[in-house]
């Protein structure tokens, strides 16, 4: 039995069957761009995460809804910005983008997420944000680390991958000054192609994201720009295709998580170890598992045909593009482990039980192996 990573025509099974009548019905009424569609899945954003009071902003993508985001919260060139050491690249990509500067912190080796006394330990004068990050099938505490940070430095929360999370009741996204969701297709919520959106309390830092992503202007009057700004724009058709997906999202994430509850069971003995995360809301979305010798664990499932990834490859202040804010000597020893170690195993919800079976047997196989 073959097992892919993911599988993305099982995932965009209904697209046949949509897309001509989208493209069509955009066609008609002449509308591609922050159009009637954008509002109405901005709106349907807003409400399923629990308040349609909810300010939120459709954008090109995650990774640039961050920038955006930063940006509309005032940060810049001298500011700094906490970020964990283990994370995507868009997390310090977005910081240098907006012309801040990123202050790497190690990740706690129970859940992956931000350290929180790391951050406490890493403010300094010129500290204005931190970016706590939901990674993999985990849960950033971030009651917890608001109420070790001073009120004057901002929580952008980055929620790219657990849109329909929650933390004790709470959306995720909306704990923080400013979230951020992703709509890349292999996300919970996938579209068909790139798309993200900006979630706030806060109508003015709203305004400010919404003039941003459409190069500085406020929607209302063309070629007058209030600031400097973006082409960071979610398509019409794009918009509608999610508006439609959002239809199903309950039920895929139901799946996810009883997916992600059998492998936490059978792992437990497996000799690999697991993210905790007791949150019974959470979004798996990377199931991740970490064992001394990852490439032996990857080679051991791709003979029985199971496909899957490694982690991030190195912590981002390893990588050459980040390399040159980073002290030497700096320590960060979970991060590290966390690259050498992680091996990414098959979920999202079109998987049948038999191949879920398939994956587990295999684990634990190669745990029996290495007895």
């Amino acid at each position: 039995m073959n097992v892919s990573f993911f599988n993305y025509a099982r995932t965009a099974a209904l697209l046949p069957n949509a897309l001509p009548d989208l493209l069509l019905i955009h066609c008609e009424k002449g509308e591609f761009i922050l159009k009637s569609s954008v509002d109405f899945f901005e709106r349907q954003v807003a409400s399923f995460a629990g308040s349609e009071d909810l300010k939120t902003v459709a954008v090109g993508s995650a990774s640039a809804g961050m920038q955006i985001a930063l940006e509309a919260l005032g940060i810049g060139p001298g500011d700094e910005v906490i970020t964990p050491a283990y994370s995507y690249s868009s997390t310090a990509n977005a910081i240098v983008a907006a012309g801040a500067t990123p202050i790497f912190v190690d990740i706690q080796a129970n859940d992956w997420s931000i350290d929180v006394d790391a951050v406490v330990a890493a403010q300094s004068i010129r500290t204005k944000a931190v970016i706590a990050v939901h990674l993999y099938s985990g849960v950033c505490d971030i009651p917890l680390l608001r109420s070790r940070l001073p009120d004057h430095i901002h929580i952008l929360e980055d929620s790219a991958s657990s849109f329909g999370g929650k933390l004790r009741g709470h959306p995720l996204g909306t704990l923080g000054d400013i979230g951020v969701y992703s709509f890349y297709p292999a996300k919970p919520l996938g579209g068909l192609g790139d798309g993200g959106m900006i979630v706030t309390d806060r109508e003015e830092v709203a305004s400010l994201c919404r003039m941003r992503r459409n190069h500085g202007q406020d929607g209302k009057t063309r070629f007058v720009h209030h600031v400097s700004g973006h082409n960071s724009r979610m398509d019409e058709v794009n918009a509608a295709y999610l508006a439609i997906q959002m239809g199903f999202l309950v039920e895929r994430i139901e799946r996810r998580r009883a997916i992600a509850k059998r492998y936490d069971a059978a792992f437990t003995v497996a000799g690999v170890g697991l993210q905790h995360c007791n949150e019974p809301e959470r979004v798996p979305y990377r199931y991740v598992v970490r064992h001394p010798d990852a490439s032996c664990l990857r080679q051991f499932l791709f003979d029985l045909k199971i496909e899957t990834q490694t982690g991030f490859q190195a912590p981002l202040p390893h990588q050459p593009a980040f390399a040159h804010f980073v002290e030497k000597g700096a320590s960060l020893p979970v991060a590290l482990q966390m690259s050498q170690q992680a091996v990414c195993l098959p979920l999202y919800p079109e998987l049948t039980d038999a191949e879920v079976n398939h994956v587990i047997n295999g684990v634990l196989e190669f745990g029996n192996a290495c007895r």
